[in-house]
């Protein structure tokens, strides 16, 4: 009998280790499936991580070439900028050797028995409205010349005409 004892005893131990060795399958089983999930999702992340870089590099292009065009658009704008100040400059200077000038022409027209009118201190001509302190600093007195003045174009003499007194060009 003990040896029916201990084939039984064997037997049930037998089962016993079937079911643990089947339980233990079937969880690794399961942990085989979820590595593979786990797997398969770390590979999708890796593919959107891999997207998401090459949409913020195409970004980076993008962002870069705009800047570099509005730097571009502003040294542009820099440089219309600084000619359109010395167009002005120059208009400026114009203007007041115009009216030297025409000061000049008026006061050789006139008769030289009839006295030199001068502007009043208090009247501001249109030119000096938009000459700076700096350009009136820089720009040097004309003096009157000694010599007999050129004949000047009949435009010249029609606005030389058409002044007033005072020597503003109307």
């Amino acid at each position: 009998m003990s040896l029916l004892l201990v084939n039984l005893i064997s037997m049930g131990l037998s089962a016993v280790s079937l079911i643990i060795f089947f339980t233990a399958l079937r969880k690794a089983s399961r942990l085989t499936a979820m590595s593979r999930l786990m797997a398969n999702q770390v590979a999708s992340s890796a593919n959107n991580l891999q997207k998401a870089l090459a949409i913020l590099q195409s970004e980076r292009e993008i962002c870069r070439d705009e800047s570099i065009r509005l730097e571009a658009r502003l040294k542009d704008s820099d440089r219309v900028r600084s000619e359109m100040a010395r167009a002005m400059e120059l208009v400026k200077r114009a203007r007041l050797d115009l009216n030297e000038d025409a000061l000049v022409a008026a006061a050789m027209q006139q008769p030289a028995a009839a006295p030199h009118i001068t502007p009043s201190p208090m009247k501001i001509s249109p030119a000096d409205l938009f000459v700076t302190e700096p350009l009136k600093s820089a720009i040097p007195a004309r003096t009157i010349p000694s010599e007999p003045a050129r004949p000047l174009p009949v435009f010249v003499n029609r606005i030389v005409r058409a002044s007033d007194v005072a020597g503003a060009v109307l």
